[in-house]
């Protein structure tokens, strides 16, 4: 073989081995949780379980290693309410009126939060108490999308979950006459056809260096 020939069978290969090493994530928008556990890893759940009702909220603040700001009326941030359905006993809602809490605190029509990570992540997902049907919207870094839950996922809670090849540090979520019974977040895995990638560049790699042996001994 020329050498001419041995130089670029190498950097063929090795093309196609960093072209496996670069893995990434795929984005979208998932309403299944189960199908967002699948794309996933590494996870932290938030269920508010923790906190005792009537623990308040205010915009800015930070529970948990959250950070949070709310898209409400009132303007008067948000509580944990043990007065609606959640997987822990209590959940997330928005203040409306002055503590003590009652049975009005909850996301009114088009109302909203903001919840900001302690680090950057790559999916989020979010458990949401409500009434179907209704449409709910996420975001987070380039990434948004609007559905209307005409299904729950499990018992009365909708789920909206967004993944990202771009890490993001904070996610938006609005919707109506709701309350958030648990967050997820955490890493998005790189998609199948890239680990099958990776796999194809390492092989790659090792077959162009057996050839450049090969090569010298000849």
């Amino acid at each position: 073989m020329s050498k001419r020939s041995e130089r670029w069978l190498t950097a063929s290969f090795l093309t196609l081995a960093i072209c496996g090493v670069v893995s990434t994530a795929k984005a979208g928008i998932l309403t299944s949780s189960s199908g967002f556990s699948a794309v996933t890893s590494g996870l932290t759940v938030e269920n508010y379980g923790a906190y005792s009702a009537g623990t308040p909220i205010a915009n800015g603040g930070t529970l948990g290693g959250l950070t949070y700001s709310f898209n409400t009326a009132s303007g008067l941030g948000g509580v944990i309410t043990n007065d609606y359905n959640s997987f822990s006993g209590e959940s997330l809602a928005a203040l409306q009126t002055p503590l003590p809490l009652n049975a009005n605190d909850y996301f009114y029509s088009n109302e909203g939060f903001t919840v900001t990570f302690p680090s950057p992540v790559t999916a989020v997902g979010i458990f949401s108490n409500t009434n179907l049907p209704v449409a709910a919207t996420i975001s987070a870094g380039p990434e948004s999308g609007t559905v209307t839950f005409s299904a729950y996922d499990t018992a009365t809670f909708g789920f909206l979950g967004i993944t990202s090849s771009t890490p993001f540090s904070s996610v938006t979520f609005t919707s109506s006459t709701f309350n958030i019974a648990e967050i997820e977040f955490g890493t998005a895995v790189p998609e199948t056809p890239t680990w099958a990638l990776l796999l194809m560049g390492v092989a790659g790699l090792g077959a162009a260096i057996r050839i450049q042996r090969s090569v010298r001994m000849a």
